[in-house]
This record gives C-alpha cells, structure tokens and sequence, in this order.
C-alpha cells in the first residue's frame, strides 16, 4: 500500500493541529530504520513514529509508547537528543504538496533553529537534520558527493529531491495546462498507468480511483475519456489541500484490511472510515501481514532472548560434556577384571615391568602397567575408577534427564519471550529462569519477582464449550493443574513448545469440531504456527502429571490420542 504525497497531506494538517506547538521530550530508535519522538501538546503526550523502511515509509502519532529497538548511538540520534530534545516542534511543513517530503521544525532554547526533513521516497527513504543557512548537520543515510543526483554528508547545503518531470494535478495556470493534461489521456494502456506517469503526487492507488470515478472501472483505458472529466476528478480529490475536509478510512477486502486512504475510495472493496489518518496506519501497519510494524518491546524483547540463548548454550555445553563422562559400555567389568587379575599375580610381577599378559580362560588380557606403582596400589586405583565409573552410570541418565528437561523450558521460554505482548510476560519470562537457575546476568538474577503477566486466553466456540489457552509457561502450569478439572479436555503440541489447552467438560462431551478447534488454537499458540499439518495430543486431563523432576509446565500424558490440524486461528471461536 502508498503511503502517497495525498496521505503525507492529511498526515500533516493531522500533525500541526495536534502537535504544533508542542515540546520534544524524548528521541528513541525504534529500530534501525526508524524514529520516535515524544511530544508533549495540548496537555498530553504523543508518540510520533518516523519510520524510514524501504517498502513502508511513513509518519504519524501512535497510541503507543515508542520503546528503544536497537542498541548503540548513531551519529544522527546523538545530534537529534541535542538539538530537539527540550525544543519545541513549532511547526510541520510540506513543501509541495505532491511530493513525499516533510519538515520538522525545532526550537531549541539554547542551540536554536534545526529542522529534520523527512525524505519519504524511492527505495532509500532519508532523515536529514539541517542547521542553520541549510547545512547539513546528519543525515540517517549519508550519500556522498557521485553517489547520487545529491549530496547528502555534514557540512553540505541541503538541496529538495528534484522535481518530477509531470504534469500537477491542480491547474496551475498555465497556457498549455489543459493541453498536456490531454497527452496525458492519449497515452496507450489503462489510464491509472497514465495518469502515475504523467501527473505528479499520484500513487496507483490514487490513480486507479480516479480512472474509476471517471470510467467506472479502475482497469479502464483512456478511450472516449474528456480532459473535463478528468480534471474535475482530479480537482475532487485534491480539494482537502485547500477545504481540509479530509476523510480518512481503511480499505476492507474479503474481511482483511487491505488498505489506507485519505479520502473515501470507491473501487476496490469497503472503505472503513477512521477518526485519523494516523489511527489508519496505526491499525493497517498492525496486522501480522504488515512489513515492519514497530514492536514496542524489541530492546527488552532481545535481551531476554539473549538470557534464554546464553542458558541454552550453556545446558548443550553441560550436555556435551556428561557425554564424555559417561563410561563406554563394558568399561566398569573390564576395569575389575584388571585389577583382580593384578592382585592375584602381585607375586609374580618383577620391577620395572611394563606390561601382564594373563590367558583368562581362553581370553588373552593385556594390562599396561606403571612401573612407578606396585601391582597392589595399580589394583588398588582401578577399583576406585571403577567405583567411580560405575557412580556416573547412575547419575549421569539423571542429570542428562535434567539437561534435557531444561532444553526443553528455554525452548519453550524462547517462544514465550517471542510472543510476549507487554512489559510484565517479558519480565515473567526473566522470572522463570531465575527460578530455573539459569539465569546468568547478575543484574537481571537481582530483579524482583515479575509482576503479574495477565491470564490464559479464553474463547468460546459457537457451539457454546468454552476454551482456556496458557500463553507461557507459567500459565501452562496454571491452565492444566489449578484451572483444568479430571475430566476436562488437554490438548497440546506434539513434541514442540507451546500452550496448554483446555476444553472445560459439560453433561454432554464436546462435539469433534471444538476439539478440533482447540487443537488449531494448540497449534497456533505453538512454535509451529502457521504450519500445514501439526499433530496436537488429546486426552483427559485425569491423564495428564507433573514430570517427576521436571520444570514449571512440564508434563507426561499416559493415555492419549492425535489429531492433526493447520496452526491457524479457527474461524468458530471468539475470544471472551
């Protein structure tokens, strides 16, 4: 979807009547591609995210507060927190209303006027914070003198993207306005394809409208379209520049939102209309299928991830090592064997010998020996590594058992972290390790305990049976042994992280189609979400107990049976 020069219009009549004037209070990376600044105004304060991706530029407030993504400072976030913190945003400019450009301009109390210019075209978008007389202070992508039709470095004077070479939507006056427009029209193919190559600020979204308003079909050609036509439809869609009457809304397809637009559109699907252009892209860039949605959790997102990874590395390193402890099969008997057969030749062995071949009963027995040692004290050692071996075997499938069960929490904390949706299930994630004793950064193993995290999911089917979900580990623990009764429903992944999932028993038992429904939900709230065929376990509940040694969540299943369903949200269920 464009994010259109039309949009950028509406977006910035948005900005100067909510943020101007307003005071900068905070400069956050959202991630590497992205700003956010929090501006307070009118008595609130209002995250502006300025996100800089290639395939989905764009600026508006969210409801949301912008968190850090990224660790480090660069060069331009370091001279933003100088010159805009503490200044006030004085006014949101758009230089030429057909072009995807927008300026900032700060005033700053002690280090005076800057202004971020927002750069929101071709496969590069830029930030470029200029001083004073027009000299590049930083730019987000610097270009150098011959990288570009422009040079974009420090100490250059900033200079606009140059003009497209197109007709303006509006008439400007001159003579030959109405004459070009009708070249425009004689161009060969659909008319949106002629229109986005002729008339400037025209994205295909936008020109593919006004083909429809003018011909009633969005694909149609130029044949037998009037330049009066045309221009009027243009003029119709261009008109909130000059009344203000913006309409913004989101374009519904099939039941997903498929699209944004400032003003109501007419071909394609059902247009949603929405209180603000921002809340629009807020909500369209929020769908799963939106590229580049800013997580608001990334920074703390990633350093728990990386506890969980540092554990997991470190259970395999314990792992690897168990392996080379354990005693090769026959080792603990042959080790016996040599020592028996060196105390019962201790008498016949001279000094210095280096080596005892016995005829074991039809078995020849080569036994090193140390010289340094006498037979008794050789015999001696060898039954003690023998004890010793035969001690690993019997502790070591313990603690591989252990290891194991602790690969499988992290796995499973690892998704939990992944798919935590605030502060607190993050913080429980922390929490988790720490009971685990995995934790290994001192500084997180002092945090107090995670504040409460929210409760499992509930859904209910059509048919009325109600489903509980656990969203981690934590819950997993809750959904199956507190929440669950003997004969309620269990279902879960199997072999794989994820929920705990509950069909609340009635009189009569659940139809198939809500036990295949909470299968789906196992899935998806599993790591194999979005996966074809996944194999969900069901059973009783009665047939579900902790794992004797195991971690939170963690459980064996004696009867059981296998269903298998798409990881995908099923259609039936409604979150209650």
């Amino acid at each position: 979807m464009h994010f259109d020069a039309l949009t950028l219009a509406c977006i910035t009549a948005e900005l100067k009547q909510t943020l101007c004037p307003g005071r900068i209070q905070q400069v956050t990376p959202v991630d590497e591609h992205a700003l956010g600044f929090e501006v307070y105004a009118g008595g609130a304060r209002h995250p502006l995210l300025v996100a800089l991706h290639p395939n989905s530029a764009r600026v508006h407030t969210v409801s949301y507060k912008l968190r850090r993504g990224v660790e480090g400072e660069t060069p331009l976030l370091l001279l933003l927190r100088k010159y805009a913190r503490g200044a006030l945003l004085s006014d949101v400019v758009q230089p030429d209303p057909v072009e995807r450009v927008l300026h900032l301009h700060f005033e700053h109390p002690e280090h005076g006027t800057t202004s971020l210019i927002v750069e929101l075209i071709g496969r590069q978008p830029n930030a470029v914070l200029v001083g004073p007389g027009g000299r590049i202070l930083e730019a987000l992508r610097r270009v150098r003198a011959g990288e570009g039709e422009r040079t974009l470095s420090p100490g250059h004077l900033y200079a606009p993207p140059p003009a497209p070479a197109k007709l303006p939507p509006l008439d400007d006056g001159a003579e030959d306005y109405y004459d070009r427009l009708a070249q425009v029209i004689a161009q060969p193919g659909p008319l949106w394809k002629a229109l986005v190559a002729g008339v400037a600020g025209l994205s295909p979204t936008a020109a593919r409208e006004i083909a429809f308003r003018v011909t009633g079909n969005a694909g149609a050609s130029s044949e037998g379209v009037t330049v009066i036509a045309l221009a009027q439809a243009l003029q119709e869609l261009w008109s909130p520049l000059q009344t203000g009457d913006w309409q913004p809304g989101l374009i519904e397809d099939e039941g997903w939102i498929g699209g944004f637009a400032p003003y109501p559109v007419q071909f394609r699907g059902r247009f949603l209309p929405q209180p603000s252009m921002s809340e629009a892209l807020e909500r369209f860039f929020a769908q799963p299928t939106a590229t580049h949605a800013p997580d608001a959790y990334a920074a703390l997102r990633s350093q728990v991830l990386a506890q969980v990874k540092r554990a997991q590395a470190q259970v395999e390193r314990r792992l690897a090592a168990l392996a080379g402890d354990a005693p090769a099969p026959g080792e603990v008997e042959r080790l016996r064997t040599q020592a028996s057969w060196l105390l019962a030749f201790s008498g016949q062995i001279a000094p210095g010998q280096t080596l005892l071949t016995v005829d074991a009963g039809g078995e020849t027995l080569h036994i090193p020996l140390e010289p340094h040692l006498s037979p008794i004290e050789q015999a001696q050692r060898l039954f003690k590594r023998a004890a010793k071996l035969e001690r690993a075997a019997e502790i070591i499938p313990q603690r591989r058992a252990q290891l194991l069960a602790d690969l499988d929490l992290l796995a499973q904390l690892a998704l939990d972290a992944e798919r935590a949706a605030n502060q607190p299930e993050l913080a429980a994630v922390l929490d988790e390790l720490r009971r685990a004793g995995l934790l290994s950064s001192p500084k997180a193993r002092a945090t107090q305990t995670a504040p409460a995290a929210g409760g499992p999911l509930r859904y209910r089917t059509s048919r009325g049976v109600e489903i509980v979900v656990g969203r981690n580990a934590r819950q997993n623990e809750q959904v199956t042994f507190k929440l669950a009764r003997p004969s309620d429903l269990w279902l879960h992944v199997r072999g794989a992280p994820g929920a705990h999932v509950v069909v609340r028993s009635s009189e009569q038992a659940p139809a198939e189609e809500d036990v295949l429904a909470a299968a789906q939900l196992a899935a998806y709230h599993s790591n194999q979400r979005g996966e074809r065929k996944v194999d969900v376990i069901v059973t009783e509940r009665r047939w579900v107990s902790r794992a004797p040694g195991g971690r939170t969540g963690q459980v064996v299943v004696s009867k059981e049976r296998v269903v298998r369903v798409p990881a995908v949200e099923p259609e039936d269920v409604s979150a209650v």
